[in-house]
């Protein structure tokens, strides 16, 4: 017994060894696979957050562009605004000076009307006495001329009378 025995139990363990070689073989094969597998996620996880992280700071930059064409503009508008208001008060300046302009303009015009109304009606006054002046004069002329022909005196208070009567018509018509 002891040869045969012996060489039983050295196919005995041969055979257990081998079973125990082709098990571990299988779960060595087994850790493999799922290695690789866990690897192969990782790789997908690690990929997708990249491209995460890329379309974020895609993101950002755009963001901040677009952060940066709006303070652009704004600082555009600002000036705008301030070159609108430096405008606008300069306007305002010439109209209120345009303003007084006028005001002493009309002020004027209204102190000459009031001359010239005293004057019409000073010559309003003198006409009157000078009419009356004049056709004493004329009567007294034509009578001693006794003529058919009116005297000159009679001509020059007819061309008085009808200057006045023009200068009448001019102030009074504008």
């Amino acid at each position: 017994m002891g040869k045969q025995n012996k060489g039983e139990l050295r196919d005995n363990w041969k055979l257990i060894l081998e079973q125990i070689s082709s098990a571990v073989d299988q779960d060595l094969l087994q850790m493999k696979k799922e290695l690789e597998e866990s690897c192969k996620k990782k790789d997908e996880l690690l990929h997708d957050a990249q491209r995460a992280l890329a379309e974020e700071q895609h993101k950002r930059e755009t963001a901040e562009r677009e952060k940066q064409l709006l303070e652009e503009r704004c600082e555009e508008l600002q000036q705008k605004l301030k070159l609108i208001e430096i405008t606008f008060k300069k306007s305002m300046i010439q109209l209120k000076k345009e303003m007084e302009e006028r005001e002493n303009l009309q002020r004027e015009q209204d102190e000459r009307i009031r001359r010239l109304e005293a004057q019409v009606n000073a010559l309003t006054a003198n006409k009157q006495n000078a009419k009356n002046y004049c056709f004493s004069k004329i009567i007294a002329n034509d009578k001693e001329e006794n003529s058919l022909e009116p005297s000159w005196w009679s001509k020059i208070c007819m061309l008085i009378n009808e200057l006045h009567s023009l200068i009448t018509k001019f102030f009074t018509c504008g």
